[in-house]
């Protein structure tokens, strides 16, 4: 199981706990104290996670887990639940780490309105996408198995990356936060 932590510059001394944790640095460098890859600072948490992906789509592990550098705001509990996934047995295919769950549809979200949520869908899935009712994790962390990862081909992540590669903080970042259970759950 790998960890992948997108930081910028917040305090990530509470990955020291866990292993097989890699930070994609996108601040000032860390000094060799961490596993670290260090890369441009655009596409918020997305860009980080979409280039793991895409970077070791062939050499995946059973299960990664994608946080922020700072995952507190979102998931109060995320050490004790990441002390749960890394040391038992599990078997699940994808799950929000983020203890605030909230419901959006392609129409719209109210606790970001006006987001370009049906023209990314077409974007990202090829259709208009039907109105329905989705959940989303607000923080954007969360595990996911190896198994709903390869179910869509590299050329599909790459056709993501590319919609966050070219700005810090992209509105499709916002949006992705949204679809990371349709990408990797449906």
């Amino acid at each position: 199981m790998k960890i992948i932590v997108s930081r910028y510059n917040e305090d990530i001394s509470w990955t020291k706990e866990f292993s097989d944790v890699i930070i994609y640095n996108k601040g000032e460098s860390l000094n060799g104290d961490y596993n670290e890859i260090e890369t441009e600072n655009v596409g918020r948490e997305s860009h980080t996670y979409f280039k793991y992906i895409c970077d070791n789509y062939n050499n995946l592990d059973d299960y990664t887990i994608f946080l922020q550098g700072n995952p507190f705001d979102h998931s109060p509990n995320i050490i004790k639940n990441l002390r749960i996934y890394t040391t038992e047995k599990i078997d699940l295919k994808f799950e929000f780490l983020s203890e605030k769950i909230i419901e959006c549809s392609l129409n719209g979200c109210r606790y970001h309105p006006g987001l370009p949520l049906r023209e990314c869908y077409k974007h990202i899935f090829g259709d208009e996408g039907d109105n329905f009712m989705f959940s989303f994790g607000a923080g954007a962390q969360f595990i996911v198995s190896k198994s709903q990862i390869l179910k869509h081909p590299k050329d599909f992540y790459l056709k993501i990356l590319k919609m966050v590669d070219n700005h810090i903080c992209p509105i499709e970042a916002y949006v992705l936060e949204r679809f990371y259970k349709l990408i990797f759950f449906t």
